[in-house]
């Protein structure tokens, strides 16, 4: 006899599911296949799906209206390719569930093959041996073998079976992956959650863990607030919530998110507004949180709602931004370290989004940079190749302005493209195009410790030690941070003669380190201009732009 699934079975698969994900987090980060402390898949992939549970609650609705909740709500916490190609996974499932009250397990054959097409639409060159694959692979498995099992018990346990067979193939299929030893992370990833789900299924819930820092519903930590009987609200209130809206509160088949918007600016600035299915986001910086509320509720009911102490919570990157400043170009990049976001503003960028390696900003983070800005064309510098597909879905869901990506893979590329900039241009297919030429004339270097034992591109690797990286090849090992980073850079400049040397020194760098790093360089390199900027990062000691 056929088992169904109603959206509150759903819920509490994909809660498990989520649940396995996080309690292996640490491991799916460490299958990172470069021995860099920048690891950050599975905790990507635990925020995206995690913002998305967080703003959906299994109550008596169809499976149709849960998926739509929740693949809107996913889509906005997507951080980092792995949570990207997530996010398009479960919009793919969305898709593919259209029109069901509840569903069997056939139903996933064509849920899985609109998700399929989803996540590999998200990549513009897709890669063989990774998530993709995995999903791929369980698509075509599903579409010859899901009418087999009536019960979702024994189908999902083959097809979980089939999943990791297609996981321990990645290495086959990456030869980045075999040389490191290790299967795809993002891969690893997509097969706990199901190990998760299926753990449901067998009667077992798995435990869950601690929230992580900076996931929706963490609350502040009270013993460290600067903020007494004295003090002044500087900064307001940021304010969020997800609002259903309700039929007998307002007629969902004409409502008009600009129109309901509208009234918020009276009441704030950085407004965020997003609305899907009759489920509206709002983000919005307020001195009357009350009135925007007490607005809002003319309209339905809050599903989420969150309002905090800006000046409690605020960064000194959000001081920055000039709320719905005029602008033709607008610039918002990404960068870490307080010394590397100020360089930026100094160069010309209008916003700098606080993340990079293992801190990878979500689309949502975009999105409210974004609308900082009454802004003709935006421009975005991700500066990191794991921030490329998150920066690009956010463009995709902007609507109030042109939004450009030029995909700067490093801080490096990012400085050298901005510093190219025209803004007297009127034309924004030159401006781009020359910035994206920019970033081609640079080559970007690092110094870092290595986070593991391993063989790569013919460097023997000891954790603990320095490594230092041209783009993505290892260059040298070395117990001595400045003998890194100076053979690192002899062996860039004996490969290609350099003009201009820049280098951004890290949070853990001295003075003297920094100051015997440029007796080295205006020595050995007489003819090249030499710089220093104290960018402040806490991943790389030296992140050097060699021009």
């Amino acid at each position: 006899m056929q088992e169904f699934f109603d959206a509150i079975a759903i819920h509490a698969l994909f809660e498990n599911g989520y649940r396995n994900l996080k309690k292996n987090m640490t491991a799916i980060n460490d299958l990172n296949v470069f021995p860099v402390p920048d690891g950050d898949t599975g905790l990507n992939m635990v925020k995206t799906f995690g913002g998305g549970l967080a703003a959906v609650y299994d109550d008596e609705i169809s499976v149709t209206e849960y998926l739509e909740r929740l693949s809107r709500a996913v889509l906005l916490s997507a951080r980092g390719n792995s949570g990207v190609i997530f996010s398009q996974f479960v919009s793919g499932l969305n898709r593919g569930f259209k029109g069901k009250d509840k569903i069997a397990f056939c139903d996933f054959a064509p849920a899985f093959a609109c998700a399929r097409e989803d996540s590999y639409k998200a990549i513009t060159v897709p890669t063989e041996g990774t998530m993709l694959t995995v999903i791929r692979e369980a698509a075509e498995f599903l579409n010859e073998n899901a009418e087999k099992y009536e019960d979702f018990r024994s189908g999902m346990t083959a097809l979980l079976n089939e999943m990791k067979k297609s996981l321990a193939k990645t290495p086959d299929l990456l030869p980045v992956l075999k040389e490191a030893g290790v299967v795809d992370s993002g891969a690893a990833g997509l097969v706990c959650f199901f190990e998760g789900m299926c753990a449901y299924l067998n009667g077992q819930d798995v435990e869950d863990t601690p929230e992580l820092d900076g996931t929706i519903g963490a609350s502040a930590d009270m013993t460290n607030i600067n903020f007494g009987p004295d003090s002044r609200l500087e900064y307001g209130y940021c304010t969020e919530f997800i609002l259903q809206l309700m039929n007998y509160k307002t007629d969902l088949s004409a409502f008009d998110l600009e129109v309901f918007t509208e009234p918020l600016k009276a009441m704030g600035d950085s407004i965020v507004s997003v609305e899907n299915a009759g489920i509206v986001k709002i983000h919005i910086h307020t001195f009357t949180p009350e009135k925007v509320l007490e607005y809002a509720r003319n309209f339905g009911e809050f599903v989420t709602l969150k309002i905090e102490n800006m000046s409690v919570q605020h960064s000194e990157i959000e001081k920055k931004a000039e709320p719905r400043e005029k602008l033709k170009y607008a610039i918002v990049t990404v960068a870490s370290g307080s010394g590397m976001c100020e360089y930026f503003y100094s160069i010309g960028a209008n916003a700098v989004i606080d993340g990079g390696q293992t801190n990878n900003p979500s689309v949502d983070a975009f999105l409210e940079a974004f609308d900082r800005f009454d802004a003709e064309h935006i421009i975005v510098l991700p500066n990191n190749s794991n921030i490329i597909l998150t920066a690009k879905q956010a463009a995709e869901i902007y609507k109030a302005s042109d939004v450009r990506v030029i995909d700067t893979k490093s801080i490096v590329e990012g400085y050298s493209a901005l510093s190219m900039m025209d803004i007297w241009s009127e034309n924004v297919e030159d401006i781009v195009e020359s910035m994206a030429q920019a970033k081609e004339n640079v080559t970007t270097a690092y110094v870092t410790t290595a986070t593991r034992d391993t063989n790569m591109d013919g460097v023997e690797i000891e954790k603990g030690k320095y490594i230092g990286i041209e783009n993505k090849t290892i260059k040298i090992c070395s117990e001595n941070k400045l003998e890194c980073v100076k053979a690192t850079i002899k062996s860039v400049t004996d490969e290609c003669e350099k003009d201009v040397i820049i280098v951004f020194s890290g949070a853990s760098v001295s003075e003297a380190e920094n100051e015997e790093l440029r007796a080295f360089l205006e020595n050995n390199y007489p003819l090249c201009d030499v710089g220093f900027i104290d960018g402040g990062q806490e991943v790389y000691d030296f992140i050097i732009s060699l021009e």
